[in-house]
């Protein structure tokens, strides 16, 4: 009985004994795992050891910790072995009450967990999933990575990225792109309609005028006093003008459309507007120097029409002493940039030595009805350019203006290389 007893006082010390060490053991096992300690003084046969941690160790565990995501390593069966605290922030429960669960726990669809494993047999290791957090009463969707770490370790590490955010932006894009796909439809709508409304007002006014026109044009001015007679040509000029600016009008909104493309040499479109002009060039005495133009791919009936108002322009605009001359040609760079845009183009400038421009008019002659000048001193309605404007905007390219005041004009037009 003695010895009995004696045996269970030697056990309980032992287990006392082992108790200590077993706490010890813990104590530093946390103090590794919180970063507390890089080295362990160990005592074997009364010799103290001295074991570092590594301090590559060390930053990792640290980086793991302070992860901007989430990081789990599991065992095969899916048995959480440890989490990182962002982890722990995701689905709102603390780390050591995590750590001990299975992950598809925190899966909205459980199921899937047995797809991520097989699926990584095969080599595929990322995924979307739905996860639950604060028991269940909130979901966020997050990007989960796979990685085997056998034969090094009997586990698999995960990272998980949230996708909360990059969702939101998702949908807002989608929405915001509907909500322009929306826009879009209702100005072409309204495109349309006005177009139709141009026609058939052009149509209505055209015919009232017409006969205005015809009929003054009959009236012999011997029955009248001369300021009768002068009157009926104001009345005649102004219906005329106002016919001019119908069709300018129907023009403009002409080049709201997108007509069919084709390969076009632009020295051939210029060739045959100069041939247009042939009475007027004669008349003013203008030359036309043509350099070497390139071959773009644009609708001949803009290209015809934008080259004919620009011509126009520059013989228009000519100082009355000195004779037009026009110089069309292509800059020799053929890669110039627009700013803001990554798109190459091709330049063509068309310079005069006309009456020039002052600088604080340069932004305003691209607008319709602008006019710099009286209509006494020159004609038209303040829609050619804006015509032109409308035209490069057509064709993705643009068109801009340099001028100085006595001196001459040059517009340089951008055409993308395609």
């Amino acid at each position: 009985m003695k010895e009995n007893k004696k045996n269970i006082a030697e056990l309980l010390a032992e287990i006392e004994s082992l108790k200590e060490e077993l706490y010890e053991s813990n104590s530093i096992v946390h103090a590794i795992k919180q970063g507390d300690v890089d080295a362990l003084v160990v005592s074997s046969n009364g010799v103290p050891e001295i074991y570092s941690l590594e301090t590559a160790d060390y930053t990792y565990r640290l980086l793991i910790e302070k992860f901007g995501q989430g990081a789990l390593s599991i065992s095969r069966n899916g048995l959480i072995l440890y989490c990182n605290e962002y982890f722990s922030k995701l689905v709102g429960i603390p780390s050591e009450k995590i750590i001990g669960n299975y992950l598809n726990q925190y899966f909205v669809n459980p199921e899937q967990f047995v797809s991520l494993i097989e699926a990584l047999r095969y080599g595929i290791t990322t995924h979307e999933i739905l996860f639950k957090s604060e028991n269940e009463k909130q979901t966020f969707p997050a990007y989960i990575a796979l990685t085997d770490l056998e034969p090094a370790v009997e586990a698999i590490g995960i990272v998980i990225t949230d996708l909360t955010e990059k969702k939101k932006h998702e949908e807002a894009l989608f929405r915001h792109q509907k909500e322009l796909e929306q826009k879009i439809n209702e100005l072409n709508k309204t495109n349309r309609n006005l177009e139709e409304f141009i026609h058939v007002i052009s149509h209505d006014l055209k015919e009232p005028l017409r006969k205005i026109v015809m009929n003054t044009s009959r009236i012999d001015g011997s029955y009248f006093k001369e300021a009768d007679t002068k009157a009926i040509n104001v009345m005649k000029l102004s219906a005329l003008r106002l016919n001019s600016l119908v069709d300018d009008l129907v023009q403009y909104s002409s080049h709201t459309a997108q007509e069919e493309r084709t390969e076009i040499n632009l020295e051939t479109i210029i060739a045959q507007v100069i041939e247009d002009f042939e009475v007027v060039i004669a008349d003013k005495k203008a030359h036309i120097k043509m350099g070497k133009l390139p071959i773009i791919k644009a609708s001949r009936v803009q290209m015809r029409q934008l080259f004919s108002n620009l011509i126009s322009n520059a013989i228009k605009y000519s100082k009355t002493n000195i004779a037009p001359i026009i110089e069309i040609s292509q800059e020799e760079n053929l890669d110039n940039e627009i700013p803001n845009q990554n798109a190459k183009f091709v330049k063509v400038q068309i310079k005069d030595n006309g009456i020039g421009m002052e600088e604080n008019h340069l932004l305003k002659i691209f607008i319709i009805f602008q006019r710099l000048h009286a209509r006494n001193e020159y004609s038209g309605n303040g829609i050619g350019l804006a015509i032109c404007k409308k035209i490069m905007e057509n064709h993705s390219g643009n068109i801009t203006v340099e001028s100085t005041l006595n001196e001459g004009t040059t517009f340089n037009l951008y055409f993308p290389i395609v």
